[in-house]
C-alpha cells in the first residue's frame, strides 16, 4: 500500500502551530490547480495569498480534499475552495515562519466528483451577516455583607 500525500497533514499541523503561536496564518494558492475556487479579480500571476486567521473566516472546514470556508472580499461574502494540492505555502504573517511545498509526486490528480467539491455550508445572507444579538441580562444585585463583631 502506497502512502498518501503528506501535504494535508503538514498543512493542518502548521495551521494549528501558527494559530497557537498567536500569528495569522497565510497561504499561497496556485489558482490553476483543478478545483480551486477563489475570486478571479484578486488573482495575481496565477496565485492568490489568503489570510486564514480564524476571525476572518466563516464555515471553516478542513476536509480530506482541502480547505473550504467563507470570507469577505470588499465586504461581499465569498465561498472559497482550496484543494490541498493547490496550497504552495503556509506561513505566519508576523514571523514569516512556515513551509513551502513543491510539486506532488505523480503530478496533478484527477478531480473528484462534483459532489465531493460542493461545500457543505450555506452562504451567509446579508441580513444574517451582522453580529448576533446578545441575550438580555438581568440587572446585577449587590448586597452589603457585614462581618460579625
Amino acid at each position: 500500500m502506497a502512502l498518501s500525500s503528506s501535504r494535508p497533514y503538514l498543512i493542518r499541523a502548521l495551521y494549528d502551530w501558527i494559530v497557537d503561536g498567536g500569528e495569522d496564518p497565510y497561504v499561497v494558492v496556485d489558482c490553476f490547480y483543478p478545483g480551486v475556487e477563489v475570486p478571479e479579480s484578486h488573482i495575481k500571476d496565477g496565485q492568490i495569498v489568503l489570510n486564514l486567521a480564524p476571525q476572518a473566516l466563516n464555515a471553516w472546514e478542513m476536509s480530506d480534499f482541502g480547505l473550504m470556508f467563507e470570507t469577505r472580499f470588499g465586504g461581499i461574502p465569498t465561498a472559497l475552495v482550496l484543494p490541498y494540492g493547490a496550497i504552495t505555502a503556509i506561513y505566519g504573517k508576523e514571523s514569516g515562519l512556515g513551509m513551502a511545498f513543491g510539486q506532488e509526486p505523480g503530478g496533478i490528480p484527477e478531480l473528484p466528483s462534483v459532489d465531493a467539491l460542493t461545500p457543505t455550508f450555506e452562504p451567509v445572507k446579508e441580513e444574517d451577516a451582522d453580529a448576533p444579538a446578545l441575550p438580555k441580562r438581568e440587572r446585577p444585585v449587590l448586597r452589603i455583607v457585614k462581618p460579625d463583631d
